[in-house]
């Protein structure tokens, strides 16, 4: 069970990662269209700012999963990374079920913003609100993976493939 885990879990890696490659692109393209817009000639793009929001959105959620994942997310480590290993692996384990937790309220809250975001056009877009309700729902769900894959392989006694950049004084490359 838990290889299969592991392999949704680095399929769903590679697939945030393709969106977050795709909205850099997309808000690079979209910034640069609004410089020539703006300075050169006039481009027929309504609302480009909206697709940028609706990019921007699906960037921020989607890295927020890929940094719990590879464990870069922002944590202070002021007084843990000076406890004993045992009580920091304790500690880890506990943040971690706290973390999913939270992450299972976030996407449930997500998924009931979808249907009454689908019902709502974004101004000027062919886009709904429902956009960036789906980012919250799906990137939530990546983090339930990601934080379930983790307690799991803890449980079993096994290391996270996933090295732990960073984490309690490491050096990061």
């Amino acid at each position: 069970m838990l290889e299969v885990l592991s392999r949704v879990a680095r399929a769903v890696e590679r697939a945030l990662s393709l969106i977050v490659g795709v909205a850099v692109a997309g808000l690079v393209v979209i910034v640069a269209s609004q410089l020539v817009d703006r300075h050169l000639v006039t481009l027929p793009v309504p609302a480009p700012d909206q697709y940028a929001r609706v990019l921007l959105v699906w960037l921020t959620f989607a890295g927020f999963a890929l940094a719990v994942r590879h464990r870069t997310n922002i944590r202070v480590d002021l007084i843990d990374a000076r406890l004993p290993a045992p009580v920091r692996r304790a500690l880890d384990a506990l943040f971690d079920v706290a973390m999913t937790l939270l992450a299972l309220q976030i996407a449930w809250s997500g998924w009931q913003l979808v249907p009454l975001g689908a019902e709502q056009e974004r101004m000027g877009t062919v886009l709904t609100e429902a956009w960036p309700a789906i980012a919250l729902f799906g990137a939530s769900l990546a983090t339930v993976l990601f934080l379930a894959l983790r307690l799991l392989l803890r449980l079993a006694g096994r290391a996270d493939p996933v090295p732990a950049a960073g984490l309690h004084g490491a050096d990061v490359d």
